[in-house]
């Protein structure tokens, strides 16, 4: 997570973002956030920062250069908010992938054939935890990804507090996750949610 400022500059990171980033928080904080959050761009002026100025709220999917020099492909939600009497938005990576080159683009194995685990680990591809949800379950966990609260969702949908719970309950014994936010990452960095 990343709290970034209406100048696009980093407020705070927290040690993840900064270890996925393979930048020491202290030489982050301040920094100009475009690369990382914008479309590689660090000017305010871009139409995903505008749309997030106007409407609070924000989710995209970019590749972006990592440290590493390989494609990092990430899908992130954004919600401002104002803390302190200062607008500030808050950032979450939601999924972060290294995409293939070179050898890997022509390798024999099948794609996502590494991403179930071991043999008999029990463990399966994102793909299949998700693929069972409905509709509806996918439009909530969307709306949850950008920040909404239940009864902001229920208002949204239509529904109530109650119906919007047990689908929040369904997807994430659908999908495995212990918490909101990994459901969210399961659902949204698999790309289940756009079903």
């Amino acid at each position: 997570m990343a709290l970034v400022d209406r100048d696009l500059r980093f407020v705070d990171v927290n040690e993840a973002a900064a270890e996925l980033f393979q930048h020491p928080r202290e030489e982050v904080v301040g920094q100009p956030a475009g690369t990382a959050f914008v479309g590689g761009r660090s000017s305010t002026g871009s139409g995903e920062w505008q749309h997030l100025l106007r409407d609070n709220e924000l989710y995209g999917e970019r590749v972006i250069s990592h440290p590493s020099g390989r494609p990092l492909r990430i899908s992130y939600a954004a919600h401002a908010t104002t803390i302190d009497g200062e607008w500030r938005a808050l950032f979450v990576t939601l999924s972060a992938k290294l995409e293939p080159h070179g050898s890997e683009l022509i390798s024999a194995t099948p794609p996502g054939a590494e991403r179930g685990g071991s043999a008999g680990s029990g463990a399966e591809p994102f793909g299949k935890l998700g693929g069972s949800l409905t509709p509806r379950e996918r439009e909530v966990v969307r709306r949850v990804a950008l920040g909404r609260s239940t009864p902001q969702i229920a208002s949204d949908l239509s529904l109530s507090p109650a119906t919007v719970r047990s689908h929040v309950r369904n997807a994430m014994v659908k999908v495995g996750a212990h918490t909101r936010a990994q459901l969210v990452a399961l659902v949204l960095g698999d790309g289940l949610a756009d079903g």
